[in-house]
């Protein structure tokens, strides 16, 4: 009989069961690591995108705002003593049943410097002086007797006005060409408030420095006016008709000024004569040997400014005209803003030698003055941050011509505790707001110790009440 096989114990079939072994590795693969630098990397990169966020929500309310619930506060218009809206009517003169508008002024000549005029309405007695200036002298529309003509608080003009003596002449140039001259007569201090300044009493000019304080005025009495009259010599034609000089017929089809261009000094304009030459000889005519003058009333004499002629109409003439050929070109200037006009005479010779000469009478008439016009409005105010935040909410709109730029020294805000600090903006200021475009923006004050504030922004003032 067999004896019966052993049966293993639990503990020898552990110990005799193979411990299994990892497989080998496939041919062609290696075991996956992480390489330090790249752990190193990334480690930078989640660091500056966790900074990043951190600036982001901390800029948001700020760059973006989310017009956090507050106590809404009530809101009042106060209107400015300068009005902004558009300008009025020229000053109209009633003669028996018959009105008649009179010219108004279109630019000051004061020492060395002209300034263009901008009229403005001036509602009660304290004038400020517009946002944006354009290096414009302010006319206080409607005052004639004596002419009442403001400048920015500049050194530049506060000096030119405190250095003006008894005799020196003042030069205020009309829309109908005519010249008014002035002579100082004396200088004085008044209050912003003075309403004496506006009384219509006398035939003069009263020029005023618009300081925040006490302002200088310079006081001047009429001397003479100076009609403006071309000075040259020979029948002129008008714009239109053809003249014959020599082998050229000459046809000036229109004239035009411009402000602002690069190529201008201070104080200056472009004066465009777009013009067609026909030559009826028997050879080629050459434009630069053309003779082409511009002479205004005061018998002041310019020549063509070549470099100018592209940005007109027609642009430089070709190097010659063909027989029977016709050719347009553009002619143009360098002339003071303030030149004697508006009546110029323009003077066309085919050749320096010829004696043959053609005079055309062109008016001048002083390119308009790119004003930025600002509306403002403010849409909502509130407490906010617990009640010690104020924010505004305003649309500002420019309807003018030129490009508006707004600045901290634009806005404030003030209350019988004093003034307040700006904390925030937004949009960060400045502003800068194209003609034509409007924009919303958002003012943050420290709460004012006041239950009443007046916020001031680009002259336009609005009461803020019902403060805790």
């Amino acid at each position: 009989m067999e004896e019966p096989l052993p049966v293993p114990s639990p503990m020898e079939e552990a110990e005799a069961e193979p411990v299994a072994s990892a497989p080998p590795p496939s041919p062609g693969r290696l075991p996956f690591h992480i390489p330090f630098p790249l752990l190193w990397l990334g480690g930078i990169l989640a660091a500056l995108l966790v900074i990043t966020l951190i600036v982001a929500l901390a800029l948001h309310p700020v760059l973006f705002p989310r017009r956090p619930p507050g106590i809404p506060l009530s809101i009042t218009r106060v209107f400015p003593s300068t009005s902004p809206l558009p300008l009025p009517a020229p000053p109209v003169a009633e003669i028996g049943n018959t009105g008649i508008s009179l010219p108004i002024p279109v630019s000051l000549e004061v020492g060395d410097r002209s300034f263009p005029v901008q009229p403005v309405v001036v509602e009660g007695t304290a004038w400020q002086a517009p946002a944006s200036s354009g290096g414009s002298a302010f006319w206080a529309s409607g005052t004639v007797l004596p002419y009442i003509l403001g400048l920015e608080m500049t050194e530049d003009n506060l000096a030119l006005a405190g250095g003006l003596k008894e005799g020196d002449k003042v030069v205020l140039h009309l829309s109908s060409g005519v010249r008014m001259v002035f002579r100082v007569t004396r200088q004085r201090t008044v209050a912003p408030d003075d309403a004496t300044l506006f009384a219509q009493t006398r035939p003069g000019l009263t020029l005023v420095v618009l300081a925040e304080g006490d302002r200088l005025a310079v006081e001047a009495d009429f001397r003479e006016l100076l009609e403006a009259t071309p000075s040259a010599t020979g029948p002129t034609a008008g714009p239109g008709q053809p003249v014959q000089a020599g082998d050229a017929r000459v046809t000036v089809l229109e004239t035009h000024a411009e402000r602002g261009l690069p190529e201008l000094p201070a104080g200056t304009v472009a004066y465009f004569v777009e013009l067609t030459v026909e030559n009826t000889g028997t050879s080629s005519l050459t434009p630069g040997d053309f003779v082409m003058e511009l002479v205004d009333g005061d018998s002041t004499r310019y020549l063509p400014t070549p470099a100018l002629a592209a940005r007109g109409k027609y642009g430089p003439f070709p190097g010659e005209i063909p027989v029977g050929g016709r050719a347009n070109g553009t002619v143009a200037y360098i002339v003071p803003e303030a030149i004697a006009g508006p009546m110029l005479t323009w003077v066309f010779g085919p050749q320096a030698a010829a004696e043959l000469r053609a005079r055309f009478s062109l008016t001048y008439t002083p390119p308009p003055v790119a004003i930025p016009l600002a509306e403002v409005t403010v849409l909502q105010a509130f407490l906010g941050e617990g009640g010690e935040v104020l924010h505004i909410v305003a649309l500002v709109r420019n309807s003018g011509q030129g490009s508006l730029e707004v600045t901290e020294r634009d806005i404030s805000l003030s209350s019988r505790a004093g003034g307040t600090e700006l904390r925030a903006a937004a949009p960060p200021l400045p502003w800068t707001i194209a003609a034509g475009e409007a924009r919303e923006v958002e003012l943050q004050f420290a709460r004012p110790q006041a239950t009443t504030c007046v916020v001031t922004i680009l002259g336009y003032t609005f009461e803020i009440s019902g403060l805790p």
